[in-house]
């Protein structure tokens, strides 16, 4: 609870705040609210309840009911989460200059990010500090252009309002440049195990929902470094930098990826392209089961460019995580100039109810069909690229069939009705 505060001189007043919290299974709860004397009730202003192991979050509400003993305050309530942080608590009248909350940087790119927050009206222009260096703008959100690629920012901003008033900086971003374009060809392959640090070199965590993404694991729960979706997020993607694929002959990409069951649940991998920073993403592979060991993937590559750009989204079910390991972009090694490159599967009819026909563009190969807990339920064998699968006792649901061959391997969602 605060200390009393006079804000009759003022017929509006804004108040802002920033705050983290801290979970595993459960989060906390933070309540604001306020009063205008001791003896009036507290009015709620907001309420929060989530967990975010890596971000600050600012808030700022406009406040109206003013009076000479103005309070906030923080109720904390514990659901078996970590913690509550507050910090840089300001309450501006009218007359003085609100400091912006809400910094973000998106729309990165090797040289350039849009940079944004939230403001009250009152201000004239904006101190932008990017690294140490001052710029002055009086728009925003603001695109900042002549970045140096593959280099990490930390950004603040603070507003200037009428009479020559400062407000106080925001709460710090950092963003980190995309890399220049990395070429590959034939003799020189892209590949990233994740062990050059502790951070992604030439990757990019982008968060679709929820708050947590992508990170290094460093060794926790293997001997080596590997990319990890921490299960705390709902969805995000793991974005390249841009490949320049155009010189290889027959490109493809391999990879390793692991996703451990926790009870009934399971976290998904899903594997996308774009053949630029504008295109939309297009899906290579899906692959929704739990895979308790390591599980090489291999796929074809299609539509070639040179700022080619590949993504590994995960999707939390609250399970155990996605790891992915040893990304690999080059040529195919076993398909020559005038080959068709890549391993082609199909499943029909799909949905299904009961027999499907599996037919590959290899002579030989495997089938596997597991449930969508990595149970595996059936096997068969490709000959002469068919193979048959009976799926009459199965229950209604989806299931994964993996059709693997020494040219590839394919992962096809089957739907029993």
């Amino acid at each position: 609870m605060s200390p009393t505060f006079d804000l009759t001189g003022s017929n509006s007043a804004t108040f802002s705040f920033a705050y983290a919290m801290m979970g595993l299974y459960d989060a906390d709860e933070l309540i604001v609210s306020y009063r205008t004397s001791p003896t009036d009730s507290w009015h709620q202003l907001g309420s929060y309840s989530f967990s975010d192991w890596s971000n600050t979050y600012d808030e700022l509400f406009t406040l109206d009911e003013l009076s000479s003993t103005f309070q906030v305050s923080f109720l904390g309530h514990s659901n078996g989460g970590y913690y509550i942080f507050i910090d840089d608590i300001e309450i501006a009248s009218a007359g003085g200059c609100a400091r912006p909350v809400n910094l973000q940087a998106t729309e990165v790119t090797t040289n350039s990010v849009l940079l944004g927050w939230s403001e009250t009206g009152d201000e004239e222009s904006w101190t932008i500090e990017l690294n140490g260096h001052t710029m002055t703008v009086d728009v925003q959100p603001y695109l900042l252009v002549g970045l140096d690629s593959q280099t990490e920012y930390t950004c603040r901003v603070k507003a200037t309002c009428g009479g020559g008033l400062e407000s106080e900086w925001s709460q710090p971003v950092t963003f980190k440049t995309m890399c220049d374009v990395i070429i590959v060809n034939d003799d020189q392959p892209y590949f990233d195990d994740f062990e050059a640090s502790e951070d992604f070199v030439c990757w990019q965590s982008e968060i679709l929902s929820g708050e947590d993404g992508w990170v290094v694991d460093p060794g926790y729960l293997f001997p080596n470094n590997t990319a990890f979706f921490i299960w705390l997020g709902e969805e995000a993607m793991l974005v390249s930098a841009p490949l320049d694929i155009t010189a290889v002959t027959n490109p493809i990409l391999t990879f390793k990826h692991r996703q451990r069951s926790l009870g009934q649940f399971v976290d998904e991998l899903s594997v996308w392209y774009a053949t630029s920073i504008n295109d939309y993403w297009h899906l290579l592979g899906d692959y929704p089961y739990a895979c308790e060991d390591w599980e090489t993937i291999t796929l074809a590559l299609p539509e070639a460019s040179d700022a080619y750009l590949i993504a590994f989204k995960g999707k939390s079910n609250e399970a155990d995580g996605v790891y992915v390991d040893d990304v690999w972009v080059g040529n195919d090694p076993g398909v020559g100039v005038d080959e068709q490159p890549s391993f082609a599967a199909t499943v029909s009819p799909n949905p299904t109810t009961g027999r499907v026909m599996v037919e590959t563009n290899a002579n030989e190969g495997q089938v596997v069909v597991f449930d969508m807990l990595g149970k595996q339920m059936l096997t068969a064998s490709v000959i002469d690229g068919r193979a048959e699968l009976d799926l009459s006792a199965f229950a209604k649901g989806v299931y994964v069939a993996r059709i693997s061959s020494e040219t590839g391997t394919s992962t096809i969602k089957l739907v029993k009705e």
